[in-house]
């Protein structure tokens, strides 16, 4: 035979694949979870539904198909079961469980998000916490309401011009500035430049639209991103990749200046990297410039992303639905003339609605749609579906079973939430059972110990936007309910592509109109 070697390895390979095939389908640890064989057997089952099927991120709504068809609980791919029950949510995210790898490739693998070990994050994570605390918001309130004025003062200018107004642009720079700001002390002034903001928006969207893609084939997209500038220059490298290589290099030397910094002449601006460089409980190691580059990328691009595409989400629905527009305005009308025109932080939890608005924007943002995956290092759990063709069967997860659920599963979840993909914020309203436990099972900002630790400014800064917007009178423009609904996952939920964001005309201010705005279209 002329080729013994190609044979041979031929031969081995064939081998290796018919050994790995009935392994997985016959005796992995996870052979007795339901789902499809072709999931079961590759991945490949998953990255065609993420990276080819209807324009790619499209493997999580087969996912809520898939349970439809097996039940509760399914075998996503062969090393991790996905489990579809509200109820089993606090087992997967329990206290001890660890955090599987990022799969993301967005350059933040060791935040405070990154750390796999639970006493790694709890480390970490206690070291921000005072920073992020309800106290830590209220005592900042004087830099959150400079910049809410500073939207005030884009609609005011809108009012006149009569021209329309990207909102989705006006969002993403306030609540940049916002997280830059209450990082590092200082910002860009996005607000004063909403044309970059749009660019920096959309950039940013074209990065993610890439994540899967990277996730599945990250070897071939690490080989093009070192030869590709080398053959094309610097044009080669996409947009999104470069704002954020250069987010890096200015957090970078921010955070060395701070770090070299003997005088704490600029302690006064409030950067959190002053408190995680002074912090008595994070070693040494946890304290080096890249460590801290990784933070500062998570902390302002998750809190950009996140509090821009609620206050998206928040503001369509206000301007689509008449009767929730009006009615917060006239709870946002009575709290001012109680406190004399002025509506401080302080005073925002006491408008329920308000609160019951931005929990419904939360919940349909679907913050991270991807599988974010947990272990339990050495318990073996159990789980009974609850419901479809094994409903009554127990099932038993080894120790290191990687588990998920996706967030789109729990918010919509009909016995949750009735009619899911309706904005209802009276689902949210007064001291119930079920309401406690629709918060309880809100997994939008996560869930247990790594529950978003910008949580507190977030709804801070959303509840300072959404009570000045009801103030003006706003149409509207070329905007549809596809251009804000989750229709495919980027790792965040992403509407139909080609959508400009929420595009609207300012009308006037405090011109109350009788129910003639018009109604929810797509």
């Amino acid at each position: 035979m002329d080729h013994p070697y190609l044979v041979l390895g031929a031969v081995t390979l064939l081998g290796w694949l018919l050994y790995t095939a009935v392994y997985r389908l016959y005796f992995h640890p996870l052979a007795h979870i339901p789902g499809p064989r072709l999931a079961a057997l590759s991945t490949w089952y998953e990255c065609y539904y993420d990276c080819f099927r209807s324009g790619g991120g499209q493997y999580t709504f087969k996912l809520k198909e898939l349970h439809k068809r097996y039940g509760p609980i399914i075998r996503p791919t062969p090393s991790e079961v996905h489990v579809s029950d509200p109820e089993f949510l606090d087992t997967i995210y329990a206290m001890r469980n660890r955090n599987h790898p990022f799969r993301s490739g967005l350059m933040v693998d060791q935040s405070v998000g990154g750390a796999e070990d639970f006493n790694h994050h709890k480390l970490r994570r206690e070291a921000m916490n005072p920073f992020f605390s309800v106290k830590a918001v209220l005592d900042l309130e004087p830099r959150l309401t400079h910049k809410r004025d500073k939207i005030t003062a884009i609609l005011d200018r809108a009012v006149k011009s009569k021209l329309p107004l990207n909102l989705s642009d006006v969002f993403f720079a306030f609540s940049n500035d916002i997280l830059r700001s209450y990082s590092f002390g200082s910002d860009n002034g996005l607000l004063d430049d909403l044309p970059e903001a749009h660019r920096q928006r959309e950039s940013l969207a074209s990065l993610l639209l890439s994540v899967k893609a990277v996730q599945h084939f990250k070897p071939v997209f690490s080989v093009l991103g070192a030869i590709m500038p080398l053959i094309a220059g610097e044009k080669a490298i996409p947009e999104g990749i470069r704002d954020m290589v250069a987010f890096r290099n200015d957090a970078g030397r921010n955070i060395e200046a701070i770090l070299a910094d003997k005088t704490n002449d600029n302690k006064g601006g409030h950067s959190i990297f002053y408190e995680l460089r002074d912090s008595p409980i994070l070693p040494p190691l946890e304290k080096t410039a890249s460590r801290l580059q990784d933070e500062a990328t998570l902390l302002v691009m998750a809190g950009t992303e996140s509090t821009a595409k609620s206050l998206a989400i928040a503001t369509f629905y206000l301007l689509s639905l008449p009767d929730v527009f009006e009615k917060l305005r006239s709870q946002v009308s009575a709290a001012k003339k109680q406190t004399n025109g002025a509506l401080s932080l302080s005073a925002m939890p006491t408008l329920r609605y308000l609160s019951a608005i931005i929990w419904e924007a939360n919940r349909l943002s679907f913050g991270v749609t991807g599988r974010s995956i947990r272990y339990s290092p050495t318990e073996t759990l159990t789980y009974t579906a609850s419901y479809g063709p094994n409903n009554g069967k127990t099932y038993v997860l080894p120790p290191r079973t990687w588990m998920s659920t996706v967030t789109l599963c729990t918010h919509t979840n009909e016995s949750l939430y009735p009619d899911p993909w309706r904005f209802d914020p009276e689902r949210w309203l007064g001291a119930s059972e079920e309401v406690d436990r629709r918060k309880r099972h809100m997994h939008s900002l996560g869930k247990g110990h790594r529950k978003c630790i910008g949580i507190n400014v977030a709804n801070a800064a959303i509840s300072l936007v959404l009570a000045a917007i009801v103030e003006y009178d706003i149409t509207l423009f070329e905007t549809k309910e596809s251009d804000i609904k989750f229709k495919y996952d980027f790792q965040i939920s992403h509407p139909e592509l080609g959508s400009k964001g929420v595009q609207a005309v300012v009308e006037g201010k405090d011109a109350l109109r009788e129910n003639n705005r018009p109604g929810i279209a797509d």
